[in-house]
């Protein structure tokens, strides 16, 4: 059986309050080929993101601790990336109210498994369209005028 590709080295920022949950999403993204930064709450999430241009994808608990919940977040973050693909979880929310999430996001409802998880961020990395992650040294060239 042929195995969904999946990008080598893409890396995920994932933003979870609960130390478990997010050591087990973490631990099985890492087994599936990605490549995991982890944060407790939206202020170190905006931080990883405003200094890790090669975070390529999050996923972000909708409930978190402090001033800003997964929707502020995702809304901060395309600010400073915008396009960066963006998975909702939740386990109090069973759906997203129409509005409150940035476009193109998925949301998936705890409890879910990680093998879920590791779906959706793969489908959405593989949306045709420019990555917005892509390290500067992967740019195109622009051609030389002679």
């Amino acid at each position: 059986m042929a195995q969904a590709v999946t990008p080598h080295a893409a890396t995920l920022l994932v933003v979870e309050d609960d130390v478990l949950v997010r050591m087990t999403l973490v631990d099985v993204l890492t087994v599936d080929g990605f490549d995991v930064l982890e944060a407790e709450d939206a202020t170190q999430a905006l931080d990883l993101i405003c200094n890790q241009p090669r975070i390529a994808a999050m996923l972000t608990d909708i409930n978190l601790p402090g001033g800003a919940d997964g929707f502020a977040l995702a809304q901060a973050v395309r600010v400073v990336r915008p396009g960066l693909p963006v998975v909702y979880a939740s386990g109090r929310y069973s759906a997203v109210e129409a509005g409150k999430a940035v476009s193109g996001a998925r949301f998936l409802a705890k409890p879910f498994t990680p093998a879920l998880a590791a779906l959706a961020l793969r489908e959405l990395l593989n949306e045709p369209g420019p990555t917005p992650a892509m390290p500067p040294e992967t740019w195109p060239k622009p051609a030389q005028q002679q």
